[in-house]
């Protein structure tokens, strides 16, 4: 059986397509989102002395987190209709997955190697970015 033919063997997963997947530009706009909240945040919460990327990137890290845990989807990603769940079951994936995803996001390369708009820190987790419905 190929991995493309998902109709008989009774497999939970669903089929190609059947996920209406989100826009690279949707996307990168949620990431810009989170990224200037967190930001925001970080600037906020630290003097301008002690202000660096990595305060920045840890902010990101428990937002992104924190928001796709609880609503299945990161700040930015929720603000612009787009969540992230489970490509078997189409349902929020759960606190261990998210958090692998969320740090491989943060290592910025995965999100870069994408296959069929899946980058690598979605694939390692069996997760799709969709539009809400």
């Amino acid at each position: 059986m190929s991995g493309s033919d998902n109709s008989d063997s009774g497999s939970s997963e669903l089929p190609e397509g059947a996920l209406p997947q989100a826009s690279l530009g949707r996307r990168l706009f949620a990431l810009c989102l989170d990224w200037l909240a967190s930001s925001l945040i970080a600037r906020l919460l630290v003097s301008e002395q002690q202000l660096s990327g990595w305060v920045t990137l840890a902010i990101f890290f428990c937002e992104v987190v924190l928001f796709t845990t609880l609503l299945g989807g990161s700040a930015g990603q929720v603000i612009v209709g787009i969540r992230v769940v489970d490509i078997d079951t189409g349902l929020k994936i759960g606190v261990l997955p998210t958090i692998i995803r969320s740090a491989l996001i943060c290592l910025v390369i995965p999100p870069l190697l994408s296959v069929n708009g899946r980058g690598l820190h979605d694939r390692a987790v069996r997760s799709v970015t969709i539009v809400s419905v």
